[in-house]
């Protein structure tokens, strides 16, 4: 049922879908032969996503006078304080000029509409990536972002993309970086929503690093409860090139995360951190995959994950270190806590290492809050519904407090804070 879903609604965009069709259409075929991945897959063993392949969703259409004014309002809540020099907002997964102010000197953006960058997971990703072949098949637009060699950009850029609410929307954009050697770039990504909007984001993010090369590259998503996400950051870094990621998850029914690194250059390095808040009614999924195809690479990933009542998280990372690969320092933590009964969170650190000389090594926990923590806090005259909450932020904060710049930071800050019960005066925790 679901594929013949995929295939009316192809039957009915493809008019509509800008460049080459053949590309589209072999994307969409080799979809077809395996179909949505479901909990049979290893990699998708915990996360259903029957709500988005029976669905009938609407095609994206440009934003009209006053979905532009409702969106500008909801950008100057989000990101009050934030520098908007440099800003490329997509609604319901199209560009949007007239909200998107010219990049500076140091970052050319351009249209990613008939681009080969487009065409960079073909059939043989089918397996590992399935979803990133319907962003090929359905994606209306996207950005291709350059620094050239030697520039540092002197501001971040930032990436919005909204869903609007006008109507049931499938949204794929796709968003190529491209640094050029010793280029560097600071890139926040917002994830946001008009009121009531509901569908599906299917976003993927295609990063190519040159030799020395620096990014930093910081996610917060705030979806509402209606609105699905699924995401592909997929990164190939050089000799000497570093790469930081921040992603914050609060919100979204569904919400997959897929983070795939290769380190493919000596001396290349990763530091992935996450942060998410599974409450009620909501399931967060992050599956990092870090490839250390070359020797003396570094990679550190540390997720922190809580869930409420019947929210669910999951984190699975896996550390691959290739023969010759030596001199790796690679370490992983996820680390979880459950608020409630029927709260669940799984996780599942992996390592695959065919390599002799070097340093890995990876842990997870998951638990509920330290009973000698809260006798402590109530021994001092802090109420219970405080002292949870006290500690449940003090337990994200850890990883919070590394998000730039300072105003996405606050947001998330005040973000999590205010969904804790019983913490109200989070001004003095940022």
């Amino acid at each position: 049922m679901s594929e013949m879903l995929i295939e009316r609604q192809f039957e009915r965009q493809k008019e509509a879908l800008p460049g080459a069709f053949e590309p589209r259409r072999d994307a969409l075929a080799a979809f077809l032969e395996k179909g949505y991945p479901t909990r049979r897959d290893e990699a998708w063993r915990y996360t259903d996503l029957k709500p988005i392949a029976e669905a009938e969703l609407d095609s994206p259409a440009a934003a009209d006078g006053r979905t532009r004014e409702r969106v500008r309002a909801r950008l100057e809540e989000i990101a009050a304080g934030a520098e908007a020099a440099s800003r490329v907002v997509i609604v319901d997964g199209l560009v949007d000029e007239a909200l998107s102010p010219a990049s500076p000197g140091e970052i050319t953006v351009t249209s990613l509409v008939d681009d080969e960058r487009l065409d960079r997971f073909g059939r043989g990703t089918a397996g590992s990536h399935p979803l990133a072949l319907l962003n090929r098949a359905f994606a209306r637009d996207g950005i291709r972002v350059r620094v050239a060699a030697g520039r540092a950009a002197t501001a971040p850029l930032e990436i919005v993309l909204v869903a609007s609410g006008n109507g049931r929307v499938a949204q794929h954009p796709r968003i190529a970086i491209d640094l050029e050697p010793n280029a560097a770039l600071d890139v926040v990504v917002r994830c946001v929503d008009l009121d009531g909007a509901e569908g599906w984001l299917n976003a993927v993010f295609d990063i190519v690093q040159a030799e020395g090369s620096k990014l930093r590259l910081f996610r917060l998503q705030e979806h509402g409860e209606r609105l699905d996400h699924t995401s592909l950051l997929s990164a190939r870094l050089d000799k000497d090139a570093s790469l930081v990621a921040g992603y914050v998850d609060l919100g979204g029914r569904v919400t997959r995360n897929d983070i795939d690194v290769e380190l493919a250059g000596p001396g290349a390095s990763a530091d992935l951190f996450g942060v998410f808040v599974a409450s009620p009614g909501r399931h967060i999924d992050d599956e990092i995959h870090i490839d250390h195809a070359a020797p003396h690479t570094r990679s550190e990933t540390a997720f922190r994950g809580i869930a409420d009542r019947d929210g669910r998280g999951v984190f699975r990372g896996k550390l691959l270190v290739r023969p010759g690969a030596q001199k790796i320092d690679a370490r992983q933590s996820s680390d979880n806590l459950l608020l409630a009964e029927k709260a669940e969170i799984d996780t599942r650190p992996e390592l695959e290492i065919y390599a002799d000389d070097v340093k890995c090594s990876h842990g997870a926990t998951v638990g509920e809050l330290d009973d000698e923590q809260m006798f402590y806090l109530r021994s001092r005259g802090v109420d219970a519904h405080s002292a949870r909450a006290l500690l449940t932020f003090a337990f994200a904060n850890v990883l919070l407090r590394r998000l730039e710049p300072a105003p996405l930071r606050e947001r998330a800050v005040a973000r999590v804070a205010g969904g804790l019960h019983g913490l109200v005066e989070w001004e003095s925790f940022r």
